[in-house]
C-alpha cells in the first residue's frame, strides 16, 4: 500500500512539474516579446534584430521574405524604423498576447500590438503572430506575420 501511494505521489509530482515548466517557459516567451516590443519603442534596429533566429522568415502581403542573418534583419529595421517614425510612430504596447508551447523548444505567440504617436493617439493597431525557437541565447523569432487584429490567435 505504501509503495502504491508513493508511486501515485511521484506521478502527481512529475505531472505537475510539466505544467510548472510550461507556465514558466510561457512567461519567459512573454518577457522576450515584451522586450522585443521595447526595442521597437526605442527604434533600436540592432536590439530588435537580436530577437531573431538565423535564418528567419517574415510572411507579408507580398509573400514570404527570408533573412539569412540577423545583420539582414538589422539592415531591414535600419531602413524601416526611420520611415515609421517620420510617419508619426513613437512607441508600441501589447493590447493582448497569447502564447502556446508546442514542445519544449517551440512556441507560438499571437496577439494585438498598438503603435502609438508621441501624443498617445493610436498610430496603428495590428495583429501579429510569431513562432519562436528556444536557443542557448534565449527564445528567438524564426517566423513572423502581421495581420488583421481579429485574426490573432487565442490560446487557453
Amino acid at each position: 500500500m505504501f509503495g502504491r501511494c508513493c508511486a501515485w505521489g511521484l506521478l502527481l509530482v512529475v505531472a505537475s512539474c510539466g505544467r510548472v515548466y510550461a507556465a514558466n517557459e510561457q512567461s519567459v516567451v512573454e518577457s522576450t516579446l515584451r522586450a522585443y516590443e521595447d526595442a521597437w519603442s526605442h527604434h533600436d534596429a540592432a536590439a530588435a534584430a537580436s530577437f531573431y533566429y538565423e535564418p528567419t522568415m517574415r510572411v507579408t502581403a507580398g509573400g514570404p521574405v527570408v533573412r539569412a542573418k540577423r545583420k539582414d534583419q538589422e539592415d531591414f529595421f535600419k531602413s524601416f524604423f526611420p520611415g515609421l517614425v517620420k510617419g508619426g510612430y513613437d512607441h508600441s504596447a501589447w493590447e493582448s498576447l497569447s502564447i502556446r508551447l508546442l514542445d519544449p523548444m517551440t512556441a507560438i505567440a499571437s496577439g494585438v500590438t498598438v503603435r502609438y504617436r508621441a501624443d498617445g493617439s493610436v498610430f496603428a493597431r495590428l495583429g501579429v503572430t510569431y513562432f519562436l525557437y528556444s536557443t542557448p541565447e534565449g527564445w528567438k523569432i524564426f517566423l513572423s506575420s502581421t495581420h488583421e487584429p481579429a485574426a490573432a490567435l487565442r490560446f487557453e
